[in-house]
Protein backbone atom coordinates (compact mmCIF):
# COMPACT_ATOMS: atom_id res chain seq x y z
CA UNK A 1 0.00 0.00 0.00
CA UNK A 2 3.32 2.56 0.60
CA UNK A 3 3.92 2.06 -2.76
CA UNK A 4 0.87 3.62 -4.13
CA UNK A 5 0.62 6.15 -1.92
CA UNK A 6 4.25 7.39 -2.81
CA UNK A 7 3.00 7.31 -6.60
CA UNK A 8 -0.04 9.39 -5.95
CA UNK A 9 2.07 11.80 -3.87
CA UNK A 10 4.87 12.18 -7.00
CA UNK A 11 1.85 12.67 -9.54
CA UNK A 12 0.23 15.48 -7.20
CA UNK A 13 3.52 17.11 -6.91
CA UNK A 14 3.93 16.80 -10.82
CA UNK A 15 0.44 18.03 -11.14
CA UNK A 16 1.48 21.08 -9.16
CA UNK A 17 4.43 22.12 -11.04
CA UNK A 18 2.44 21.81 -14.43
CA UNK A 19 -0.42 23.77 -13.27
CA UNK A 20 0.98 27.67 -14.10
CA UNK A 21 1.26 26.55 -17.49
CA UNK A 22 -2.14 25.31 -17.64
CA UNK A 23 -3.54 29.42 -16.89
CA UNK A 24 -2.54 31.04 -20.13
CA UNK A 25 -3.51 30.17 -23.88
CA UNK A 26 -2.25 31.06 -26.93
CA UNK A 27 0.09 33.70 -27.26
CA UNK A 28 -1.84 36.61 -25.70
CA UNK A 29 -1.88 35.16 -22.20
CA UNK A 30 -3.87 36.36 -19.61
CA UNK A 31 -4.42 40.10 -18.18
CA UNK A 32 -3.15 38.54 -14.55
CA UNK A 33 -0.44 41.10 -13.03
CA UNK A 34 2.05 37.74 -13.06
CA UNK A 35 5.87 38.51 -11.59
CA UNK A 36 8.63 36.49 -12.21
CA UNK A 37 9.94 34.53 -9.33
CA UNK A 38 13.82 32.76 -8.89
CA UNK A 39 15.83 31.70 -6.29
CA UNK A 40 18.33 29.17 -5.05
CA UNK A 41 17.22 25.78 -2.50
CA UNK A 42 19.87 24.44 -0.47
CA UNK A 43 20.33 21.46 1.97
CA UNK A 44 22.54 21.62 4.59
CA UNK A 45 24.55 24.23 2.85
CA UNK A 46 25.12 22.87 -0.61
CA UNK A 47 22.77 23.07 -3.65
CA UNK A 48 19.44 20.79 -3.65
CA UNK A 49 20.16 18.84 -7.11
CA UNK A 50 16.77 18.00 -8.05
CA UNK A 51 13.44 18.75 -6.95
CA UNK A 52 10.69 20.90 -6.83
CA UNK A 53 9.35 23.99 -5.30
CA UNK A 54 6.01 25.18 -5.19
CA UNK A 55 4.07 28.32 -4.68
CA UNK A 56 0.04 27.86 -2.90
CA UNK A 57 -2.00 30.72 -2.17
CA UNK A 58 -2.10 31.62 1.29
CA UNK A 59 -5.99 32.68 0.90
CA UNK A 60 -8.70 31.09 -1.27
CA UNK A 61 -9.55 33.82 -3.92
CA UNK A 62 -5.77 33.69 -5.10
CA UNK A 63 -6.04 33.07 -8.59
CA UNK A 64 -2.65 31.77 -9.30
CA UNK A 65 -0.11 29.27 -7.99
CA UNK A 66 2.88 27.95 -9.42
CA UNK A 67 5.62 25.77 -9.28
CA UNK A 68 9.26 24.95 -11.15
CA UNK A 69 12.00 22.17 -11.00
CA UNK A 70 14.72 22.78 -9.37
CA UNK A 71 18.10 22.08 -10.70
CA UNK A 72 21.80 22.26 -9.21
CA UNK A 73 19.87 24.61 -6.78
CA UNK A 74 18.08 26.76 -9.00
CA UNK A 75 14.69 27.32 -9.84
CA UNK A 76 12.50 30.03 -12.01
CA UNK A 77 9.58 31.10 -13.04
CA UNK A 78 9.28 32.99 -16.00
CA UNK A 79 6.75 35.91 -15.63
CA UNK A 80 4.72 34.49 -18.67
CA UNK A 81 3.69 31.95 -16.17
CA UNK A 82 4.49 33.82 -12.59
CA UNK A 83 2.73 34.36 -9.10
CA UNK A 84 0.29 37.58 -8.83
CA UNK A 85 1.53 39.25 -5.89
CA UNK A 86 0.58 37.95 -2.49
CA UNK A 87 1.72 35.66 0.26
CA UNK A 88 2.47 31.99 -0.82
CA UNK A 89 3.51 28.77 1.24
CA UNK A 90 6.10 27.33 -0.30
CA UNK A 91 6.65 23.43 -0.23
CA UNK A 92 9.82 21.75 -1.65
CA UNK A 93 9.87 17.99 -2.45
CA UNK A 94 13.54 15.89 -3.52
CA UNK A 95 13.51 12.08 -4.08
CA UNK A 96 17.41 12.40 -3.37
CA UNK A 97 17.07 10.48 -0.17
CA UNK A 98 17.80 7.25 -1.57
CA UNK A 99 18.32 5.82 -4.69
CA UNK A 100 15.21 3.91 -6.39
CA UNK A 101 14.77 0.57 -5.27
CA UNK A 102 14.30 -2.25 -8.00
CA UNK A 103 11.22 -4.39 -7.06
CA UNK A 104 11.47 -8.38 -7.87
CA UNK A 105 9.45 -9.02 -10.74
CA UNK A 106 8.69 -12.57 -9.96
CA UNK A 107 6.93 -10.48 -6.87
CA UNK A 108 5.16 -7.77 -8.30
CA UNK A 109 4.64 -8.17 -12.06
CA UNK A 110 4.16 -4.78 -14.12
CA UNK A 111 5.10 -2.79 -11.03
CA UNK A 112 7.49 0.75 -11.58
CA UNK A 113 10.32 1.12 -9.38
CA UNK A 114 9.41 2.01 -5.82
CA UNK A 115 10.25 6.18 -6.04
CA UNK A 116 13.26 7.63 -3.63
CA UNK A 117 12.99 8.73 -0.58
CA UNK A 118 11.85 12.09 0.36
CA UNK A 119 14.70 14.12 0.85
CA UNK A 120 13.12 17.24 2.15
CA UNK A 121 12.16 17.04 5.86
CA UNK A 122 8.00 17.63 6.70
CA UNK A 123 8.95 20.96 7.89
CA UNK A 124 9.60 22.36 4.28
CA UNK A 125 7.38 19.48 2.86
CA UNK A 126 4.11 18.23 3.80
CA UNK A 127 4.07 20.57 6.72
CA UNK A 128 5.73 23.29 5.50
CA UNK A 129 6.38 26.10 7.17
CA UNK A 130 8.36 28.28 3.96
CA UNK A 131 6.83 31.51 2.89
CA UNK A 132 7.16 34.18 0.44
CA UNK A 133 5.22 37.11 -0.24
CA UNK A 134 5.57 38.13 -3.84
CA UNK A 135 5.28 41.70 -4.88
CA UNK A 136 4.45 44.11 -8.01
CA UNK A 137 7.36 45.01 -9.50
CA UNK A 138 9.72 43.45 -6.73
CA UNK A 139 13.03 41.17 -7.30
CA UNK A 140 10.86 38.53 -5.91
CA UNK A 141 14.33 36.51 -5.08
CA UNK A 142 13.61 33.88 -2.50
CA UNK A 143 16.22 31.42 -1.45
CA UNK A 144 15.64 28.36 1.20
CA UNK A 145 18.42 27.52 2.88
CA UNK A 146 16.84 24.11 4.34
CA UNK A 147 18.16 21.59 7.31
CA UNK A 148 17.96 17.94 7.22
CA UNK A 149 17.80 17.86 11.26
CA UNK A 150 15.54 19.48 13.51
CA UNK A 151 14.44 23.31 12.30
CA UNK A 152 15.48 26.07 13.57
CA UNK A 153 13.67 28.86 11.50
CA UNK A 154 13.38 29.22 7.56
Amino acid sequence: MRIYARLKWIAAATAIALLPGLGTTGCGGDSLPRQAVSGMVTLDEKPLKSGLVSFVPTVPDMPTQGGASIVDGKYSIPRSTGLVPGKYRVVVSSGEGSAEKKVDMNEAPGMPPIPAKQAIPPTYNSASILEANVTDGGANQFDFNLTSGPSKGK
